[in-house]
């Protein structure tokens, strides 16, 4: 027996012909859209033709399937059929739109609970957001992950990576003799290569990469801040900058937007870059600025085993990685 809250109607319903074929019921969605036919007539909003044995076997019905449809025919006393002919039809799908059904109330609650769920889990500071974009709309430049202010370092119009904001060896050169000091007040140069090409030889003052998540503990735990009060920033690099140094300046990006998914577009980070060409490209013009003054490519035959080993281990990072990713069942924005 079905309840007030609903209705059911039989799909495929003709009551022109005695072989008549009752489907499984459905219960109605905005989604399915059935037609009808019912006989006209006075007094009565459904009526079976008199021509019809209910009761035969011929006709389809059995004693159960009676009592189903009258059931099925016991609507809401609020819903009311047009007046058709035998030949007429309509599209019950129409009728929904304006039937005040249990279904559609329940449908618009859901909908302002789904609304009201969302708005309480994602807080947004909307006087930031309204000032960022503000900025945004004022200025042409290509804007840190804050949306403060434009870089500070110049970018590249066009890179490898177009998503990130990349600089050559040129502008990496400047920052490191200090023709930037006046504006930055600390500056990280983070090599995603395995442990044997960084030791081979690396930039200056640069950091080992590779075990991400101690790279990652050290920077986010306790942001780097410079003591001057002006911005650090983070370059990044592998071998060519193809792969392993944007993995790793993404991971960064957004494990700082998971923490400061509260405080959006805050982050611990909000300016970081992407050396084009990588260390292969610096070396070959700038050696006097590595130590040791050496490169040691990924695919050296004499570091094939340790090649094997660090990518292996590589990869058992990624997986880790992308399950932490998973669990947290948010798509995080660079």
């Amino acid at each position: 027996m079905e309840s007030p809250s609903s209705f059911i109607v039989r799909k495929n319903l003709s009551f022109d012909s005695p072989n008549m074929v009752v489907t499984t019921t459905r219960r109605i969605t905005k989604r399915t859209s059935m037609r009808l036919s019912f006989e006209s007539v006075q007094d009565s909003p459904i009526c079976y033709s008199k021509q019809i044995n209910e009761c035969s076997t011929d006709s389809g019905f059995s004693e159960q399937v009676e009592d189903e449809i009258s059931q099925a025919t016991n609507l809401d006393e609020s819903f009311s059929f047009k007046s058709i002919t035998n030949d007429s039809s309509f599209s019950l799908y129409d009728e929904l739109e304006t039937f005040d059904s249990p279904y559609v109330h329940f449908n618009q609650f859901k909908q302002t609970k789904d609304i009201i769920k969302f708005e309480e889990t994602i807080e947004v500071k909307h006087e930031q957001v309204k000032q960022a974009l503000d900025v945004y709309n004022q200025t042409s430049d290509r804007l840190i992950g804050d949306m403060s202010r434009g870089h500070i370092l110049p970018i590249l119009s066009k890179s490898r990576h177009n998503d990130l904001a990349s600089i050559d060896n040129n502008t990496l050169v400047d920052l490191i003799n200090g023709k930037y000091q006046d504006k930055i007040g600390k500056f990280i140069i983070l090599d995603a290569r395995y442990p044997y090409e960084f030791d081979g030889g690396h930039i200056n003052g640069a950091k080992s990469g590779f075990n991400r998540d101690e790279i990652m503990d050290q920077l986010l735990n306790e942001p780097i801040q410079a003591e001057n009060g002006k911005p650090v920033i983070l370059i990044f690099h592998c071998e060519f900058s193809a792969e392993r140094g944007p993995r790793l300046m993404r991971e960064l990006r957004e494990r700082d937007r998971s923490i400061n998914k509260d405080d959006y577009p805050n982050l611990c980070y909000p300016e970081i870059y992407l050396l084009e060409g990588g260390y292969k490209q610096f070396y070959e013009s700038n050696q006097q600025l590595c130590e040791p003054r050496a490169y040691v490519p990924m695919l050296q035959d004499e570091h094939r085993n340790d090649m094997k080993f660090f990518r292996k281990k590589s990869k058992s990072l990624d997986v880790e990685t992308k399950k932490s990713r998973f669990a947290t069942k948010s798509k995080l924005f660079f």
